[in-house]
């Protein structure tokens, strides 16, 4: 069996047996990475950076840990909490969404976190040749 073929067949192995999760983290940063924005788990407390996600949680109330409307914004990479501060809801900003949002890093309680970041809403999943200011 030639070289390329072995490869060939370890792939889709490889591709067949991982787990959906894991398809579905590497699919999705693939899909970050062609926009050209930052990837969380190279986001560095302190820098300005541009994120693309989709939502995986959304949380709003008050109280200690909840201090108005926060995100988790998964990347495939790994995930930041978007909290926007004083709000009880956002329209548009519901799990399964599209994010693209703008801000500082900060971390807290171990977490990466944004507060009160600019957002925008994407309909369907991000789309290459988008380029985030970083």
């Amino acid at each position: 069996m030639s070289t390329t073929m072995t490869r060939l067949i370890r792939g889709l192995s490889a591709r067949l047996t991982e787990s959906l999760d894991s398809r579905d983290a590497a699919d999705l940063a693939g899909v970050v990475r062609g926009t050209g924005c930052c990837h969380v788990a190279n986001a560095e407390r302190g820098h300005r950076v541009t994120l693309v996600g989709r939502v995986r949680t959304v949380l709003s109330g008050g109280g200690e840990h909840c201090l108005g409307v926060t995100a988790e914004v998964y990347d495939g990479s790994g995930a930041v909490n978007v909290c926007w501060l004083g709000r009880t809801s956002i329209p548009g900003i519901d799990t399964g969404r599209f994010l693209k949002v703008t801000g500082r890093i900060g971390v807290r309680d171990g977490q990466k976190i944004m507060f009160n970041p600019r957002y925008e809403l994407l309909s369907g999943q991000p789309v290459a040749g988008r380029r985030g200011e970083a």
